[in-house]
């Protein structure tokens, strides 16, 4: 089974990334999926998303990576969070299963 290589970022790479990905952290030992987790500033993000399979922000992200990017600020927010872990489970099985 394939380690998933999570890239979260938010503007600094400190605040809102930190609740983000605690909660991508809990989904992804809930549903048994292999992971690695770091953190970047969204300036970092053309670097650092190399080594990256999923990119998940907390910020308005227009650039172009070569891996999918997705928002996960309802988990900031708390707005549509039941479906946004839906969602995000989906594409990390994805991912992992590939």
């Amino acid at each position: 089974m394939k380690k998933v290589n999570i890239l979260v970022a938010c503007g600094s790479g400190v605040a809102t990334s930190t609740v983000a990905a605690d909660e991508v952290k809990a989904l992804c030992k809930e549903n048994d999926i292999h992971f690695s987790l770091s953190k970047c500033s969204m300036v970092e993000l053309p670097t650092q998303s190399q080594n990256a399979d999923i990119v998940l922000t907390t910020n308005n992200f227009k650039g172009d990576l070569d891996v999918p990017v997705m928002s996960i600020m309802g988990f900031v927010t708390g707005i549509n969070e039941a479906k946004l872990k839906k969602t995000l489970l989906e594409k990390l099985q994805e991912i992992q299963n590939a």
